[in-house]
């Protein structure tokens, strides 16, 4: 009576301890996301070939004209960007933000949905940090798998699964033939070998599928805990969410049943047994069934979790910013802009203005220019995406955004800088040609001699401004203000020289540049006098001669 008695106390005290730290868990997360929202998110590495997969997926799948192509993201560092936005907490919300930010939303009705979600999260705190508790608690895994479930799931299932039926009923038919003779026992034992090697062998197989579905019961488990938060019922894709989560809630028993580790005696039995009776490949392929059958609520369900992550992340993202604003659209080919800054500047300097038509952006070295029409573009992505821009006011056209900027040559592929900037330019004025645009282009054709690069350069901008699309480019060439004066708009960013150095103050302004600051800057930055005497020369020469 007394063993009994201790036994019950440590089985008492265990389980108190069990729910303690259970508690304290639950507690230390909920302060976690608490400081941590709103907040810049760490830095943290990102492994974006993972982040990628569900973009790759359905790239593969589906081309849209509307994506955001890999030389503007890469122009714009759209990486980074993605980084200072993500605070998802799921692998599903990460994967579904990074595709989100290609995806330009020409129409309204996405972008309302989505500010409808994230309006609904601001006005209920308690059930937003209900939301973050049950997505975090879903965690992230890296090369989780679960996107190409989505678009290639017929592959997934294992080819004659009538025989694995056939397999676990041959067990259950020797144990019947051993209530009449012995030798049912020995068939009993050669089947069990026989269906054990079968198990392992393809368990080896579909280890990488099983990663998956692991995940897959570790979403289910978080929607089951989303779909009972008080108050979210009327929540924008809570809806969808519930519906498809009905069609895939039973396989919760079958996914414990492949996923448990349990390793007492009766558990190493149960083992046993689904190895004898290939319960774990069958179940597998019951599952990949049923997500194939259903793949539509299966998409479903994966882009409702995104959603929601997303749109907590979008409103984490806001609350972290200096200001920002909803964009405005409008139906006139043009850009209006209050206080438009660069959200990856940590002491930006903001800027008013309009580009009511096509325009050039010159100025000296450093001034400015460039940032500025970065600014300008990835404002345009993240207005058309998220719905959200970082500036005070935001107005344009629903158009796709494309660059040609940070252009590289490719010496790999044996290709010069010159060809791999008119390659970017090329694509540019192919795309214009069927879909609404604003195209940004940084130094444009620069890879080549000054006179045919102002030649070609205006040829090209004069084609693009016969076009249906918005043109922003910021160029050294002031030459080329002349040139396409009455057609281009024209602003610039300038310096002020004083005893103590150069000095910017990246404010846009109207009308060309009338000044250049190369040689000034050797001299700032402390080159030889020689070399400065002998470049302010050469510059004069030029000058008087005209021979540029």
């Amino acid at each position: 009576m007394q063993y009994i008695t201790i036994i019950a106390l440590v089985a008492f005290i265990i389980t108190i301890t069990l729910i303690i730290s259970y508690i304290r868990s639950n507690q230390r997360l909920k302060s976690r996301l608490k400081e941590s929202f709103g907040k810049m998110p760490e830095q943290k590495k990102c492994e974006f070939e993972s982040i990628e997969s569900y973009h790759r997926n359905s790239e593969m799948n589906h081309v849209s004209s509307k994506t955001i192509d890999n030389i503007t993201w890469d122009d714009l560092d759209m990486n980074i960007v993605f980084k200072r936005i993500n605070t998802c907490l799921t692998s599903v919300g990460e994967e579904y933000l990074y595709d989100s930010l290609h995806q330009i939303q020409t129409g309204k009705k996405i972008l309302s949905k989505r500010e409808h979600l994230i309006a609904c999260l601001e006005q209920n705190p308690e059930s937003r940090l209900k939301l973050q508790m049950s997505l975090a608690k879903s965690g992230k895994q890296n090369y989780n798998g679960l996107a190409s479930y989505i678009f290639n799931t017929n592959a997934k299932v294992l080819k004659y699964s009538f025989i694995y039926n056939i397999l676990a009923l041959v067990p259950v038919i020797c144990i019947f033939i051993s209530i009449f003779t012995q030798y049912g026992i020995i068939f009993f034992i050669f089947a069990a070998i026989l269906n054990g090697l079968v198990h392992y062998n393809i368990k080896l197989k579909i280890e990488r599928d099983l990663s998956a579905i692991r995940y897959f019961s570790s979403i289910l488990q978080c929607v089951n805990k989303i779909c009972k938060t008080e108050g979210s019922d009327t929540f924008p894709f809570f809806t969808e969410l519930n519906k498809s989560y009905k069609v895939f809630k039973d396989l919760r028993t079958t996914l414990s049943g492949i996923l448990r580790k349990d390793f007492s005696d009766m558990a190493i039995f149960a083992e046993y047994l689904k190895i004898i009776f290939l319960m774990d490949i069958r179940n597998y392929n019951k599952i990949v069934r049923r997500i194939s059958k259903y793949s539509d609520d299966f998409h479903t369900l994966y882009k409702c979790v995104g959603e929601i992550d997303m749109a907590i992340c979008v409103l984490s993202f806001r609350n972290s910013l200096p200001f920002c604003c909803r964009p405005n659209f409008h139906n006139e080919n043009s850009i209006y802009f209050e206080d438009l800054y660069h959200p990856l500047l940590s002491d930006p300097v903001p800027n008013c203005g309009k580009i009511s038509k096509d325009s050039i952006i010159t100025g000296s070295n450093a001034s400015g220019k460039s940032t500025f029409i970065k600014a300008l573009a990835v404002n345009g992505i993240l207005a058309q995406t998220i719905n959200t821009c970082a500036s005070k006011s935001f107005t344009l056209r629903p158009s796709l955004i494309i660059t040609s900027m940070a252009v590289r040559d490719n010496i790999s592929e044996g290709e010069s800088y010159f060809i791999k900037e008119i390659k970017s330019l090329k694509r540019i004025l192919d795309k214009v040609q069927n879909t609404q645009c604003i195209c940004f282009v940084d130094e444009i054709l620069k890879g080549t001699n000054t006179i045919e690069r102002i030649a070609a350069s205006a040829a090209v901008l004069k084609y693009l401004y016969s076009t249906d699309c918005l043109c922003v480019t910021a160029s050294h060439d002031i030459e080329l203000t002349n040139i396409l004066s009455g057609i281009y708009d024209n602003y610039h960013f300038r310096e002020y020289i004083t005893d103590d150095g150069i000095h910017f103050d990246y404010k846009l302004k109207q009308g060309p540049s009338q000044t250049r600051n190369a040689i000034k800057l050797l001299h700032f930055m402390d080159f030889d006098n020689q070399i400065v005497e002998d470049a302010e020369s050469l510059v004069n020469k030029f000058i008087d001669s005209k021979t540029w």
